[in-house]
């Protein structure tokens, strides 16, 4: 049971925002898995080939780069036109294109709150309808699909510097279960992972500078003491996404060394 029980063999996958950061480590993980196709998103042409060539040197399964921008509808629908010409079911399908807008009320402008609620949860909802005929193709009680969205800690705190982040970021929470129960009956599994501290390009100014007392101080007071790397968001991606998560459907996973328990 064991050796099946976290593969992804044969299973074809989308991770948006998979040019580098979260979505690249779990794009990484599915290949290593067994996927037999990762199609990652960004809007970076360049650095989205880079990374595809790179990820596909790792398994026997390919990554394939689609250059798009999703935070208009426009750009959603030319993403699901591009996979809807190239395969006839997707198996998993992870929101993760995001933009961590920061600025506090008395800064915060109309444009930046609608990028962040257009980016961060409108897009990952309409591009989650747009597959949804991809996703239930093949879904069985058996062999469900997934939807899988990127949340963050901050949804569940809060943050005087992101309010329109941490808002976003909150909404799909909520649209967690509630999706989950209106896919059911089509066999698409909804779940969603809110991560912590991760090496990612959002929090490069916190640890660039890895000996600085800051740093040294934020490490303290995380309760794992560190923070998250590839192999953290990819084994709760790839549990999910595998036989291991079957059952799971509507849940937020915080993944976050313990943040919300700091003392």
């Amino acid at each position: 049971m064991i050796e099946t029980l976290f593969s992804m063999a044969g299973k074809v996958c989308v991770v948006t925002g998979g040019s580098s950061g979260l979505g690249s480590y779990m794009a990484q993980g599915f290949l290593e898995a067994g996927a037999a196709r990762v199609y990652i998103t960004a809007r970076s042409e360049q650095k989205l080939e880079e990374k595809a060539a790179e990820l596909s040197q790792l398994a026997e399964g390919e990554c394939v780069a689609l250059a798009g921008d999703l935070a208009t509808l426009k750009g959603v629908e030319a993403l699901s036109a591009a996979i809807h010409e190239k395969e006839q079911n997707i198996d998993v399908l992870v929101n993760n294109a995001g933009i961590g807008t920061g600025a506090r009320f008395d800064a915060l402008t109309a444009f930046d709150w609608d990028r962040t609620m257009d980016l961060n949860l409108r897009s990952p909802l309409f591009l989650t309808q747009a597959f949804l005929d991809l996703l239930k193709n093949t879904a069985t009680a058996e062999e469900p699909s997934r939807v899988i969205f990127i949340s963050s800690v901050a949804a569940s705190e809060v943050f005087a510097h992101v309010m329109a982040y941490s808002t976003s970021k909150n909404g799909l929470e909520h649209l967690t279960p509630q999706l989950a129960l209106a896919l059911a009956d089509d066999y698409i599994l909804v779940n969603t992972i809110a991560p912590g501290r991760f090496y990612s390009e959002m929090t490069r100014s916190s640890w660039q500078e890895p000996d600085s007392e800051s740093f040294k101080a934020e490490l303290q007071r995380l309760p794992a003491h560190r923070y998250g790397g590839p192999e953290d968001i990819a084994g709760v991606a790839i549990m999910l996404c595998s036989r291991a998560g079957a059952y799971f459907t509507g849940e937020v996973l915080n993944l976050d060394g313990g943040h919300r328990i700091r003392r």
